[in-house]
């Protein structure tokens, strides 16, 4: 169970099936209408290709920036957020911190997935070369030259179809880690919200290590008043005189 998940998120690959092709053999053609024919259908081949693979760099690369803003976001609010959980049980929070660490684990999972595809160092491609009109053996009528673009286009078919299909595995390794991503995210905001009915408020207390060492003036309140007292008096007398 444990190793399908793995496979299934791409941190343990099974051996790649289908990924290479054989050399095929193309027996030239000696009918220049049929040749053009023969190539058109290349030129079909590889334009899908590059149609393809232009939308799966594109999607990657997307999957990179989404993934990343809400890896950061995700990170820089979720451990504030457990700030003020004091009074959450232990077991919940054990839950909550696993969740989250889960979590954080496949937004980044995806990121490093989405990243191979924009890693183009590590991947060659065939291209069409001058040597083929260049060379000493070029072809010296035009289906001769026809039967010889078809070779080319055939052989940068063969080579660049396995890169694009790694690719295409990169794109769906990711886009499952940001799934599984996203869901334990919307899991794990349930259970805080759960979890805020369970938390006991309780008042706050100020305590005082050093008490003696605090002075409070305490004001004489009966010399104050005496002391109104006669002034009271004073006053008194003067107004009678």
């Amino acid at each position: 169970m444990v190793k399908n998940y793995l496979n299934y998120i791409g941190i343990l690959k099974t051996k790649e099936e289908g990924q290479s092709r054989q050399a095929q053999s193309y027996k030239p053609s000696g009918n220049v209408k049929i040749a053009e024919r023969y190539l058109n259908y290349l030129k079909e081949i590889d334009s899908y290709q590059k149609d393809r693979r232009s939308t799966i760099e594109n999607k990657n690369s997307q999957l990179v920036g989404q993934a990343s803003i809400v890896t950061s976001i995700f990170a820089l609010f979720i451990p504030l957020l457990f700030d003020s959980f004091d009074g959450i049980s232990l077991p919940i929070k054990i839950i909550i911190t696993l969740i989250f660490l889960i979590v954080l684990f496949h937004y980044l999972l995806t990121i490093f997935h989405a990243l191979q595809t924009l890693k183009i160092n590590k991947y060659k491609y065939a291209a069409r070369n001058t040597t083929t009109v260049t060379k000493s053996t070029r072809a010296l009528t035009e289906v001769d030259f026809l039967n010889e673009e078809i070779n080319d286009l055939i052989y940068i078919i063969n080579q660049t179809s396995p890169i694009d299909n790694r690719k295409g595995e990169n794109l769906i390794l990711g886009a499952r880690c940001f799934e599984i991503a996203n869901f334990g995210f919307g899991l794990m905001t349930f259970l805080i919200i759960l979890s805020t009915f369970t938390i006991e408020k309780q008042t706050s207390e100020i305590r005082i290590k050093n008490p003696e060492q605090i002075k409070l003036a305490i004001p004489d309140t009966i010399n104050t008043k005496i002391h109104f007292i006669d002034k009271f008096k004073i006053s008194k007398d003067c107004k009678k005189k």
